[in-house]
């Protein structure tokens, strides 16, 4: 799937992507690869992923990217966004995710965001959830940004996979990359 995916992302210059994923190393490859394509664009990347796979991450941006490339790199632990405030509160995490693109506008207007989304509890909130994706979507939207929202299937209901479907534009997996068949703005 990598050479779909790369294709098909390196075609969009902007979107909101809900990634479910199954597979760890499929997940970890699409990470990369989506990287790059932001390198080769000569944009910001940022980077939020939970602590167990951050060592991971680093290993392979040290691998694959020199000093100048890890420079337009940011990665930042999730715990930060989604539970550090309680679990999954909408404002924490739009409060977060401003002060980082922030921080990336100084360097470049051009940024692109990866975030593996997660909560404590055993399934958050489908409203909850729908509220924050649909204010992250008007925000990548206005900002013409590119960003994937990446998400463990074994963490999701029909009901839940329903309102991410609803609030991005495209909907990825291990092995497809779509347009939402009921992406709406008016969410």
């Amino acid at each position: 799937m990598e050479a779909t995916y790369k294709s098909e992302l390196e075609k969009i210059k902007e979107g909101h992507i809900f990634y479910e994923f199954q597979d760890e190393e499929v997940y970890f490859n699409n990470l990369v690869t989506f990287i790059q394509s932001g390198i080769e664009n000569k944009q910001q990347v940022l980077i939020i992923e939970n602590m167990r796979n951050l060592p991971k991450v680093r290993t392979r941006i040290n691998q694959l990217f020199n000093e100048e490339q890890q420079k337009s790199i940011r990665l930042v632990n999730n715990f930060e966004y989604y539970l550090s405030n309680g679990d999954f509160n909408t404002q924490t995490i739009l409060k977060h995710f401003q002060q980082d693109l922030s921080l990336l506008m100084k360097v470049n207007s051009s940024i692109r965001t990866w975030a593996h989304v997660e909560w404590a509890s055993s399934e958050p909130d489908a409203e909850l959830l729908k509220e924050f994706e649909a204010t992250a979507d008007y925000f990548v939207s206005e900002e013409k940004m590119l960003s994937i929202c990446a998400y463990s299937s074994s963490q999701l209901s029909s009901d839940l996979i329903t309102v991410l479907v609803k609030t991005h534009s495209y909907v990825m997996t291990d092995d497809s990359f779509l347009n939402s068949s009921i992406y709406g703005k008016k969410h």
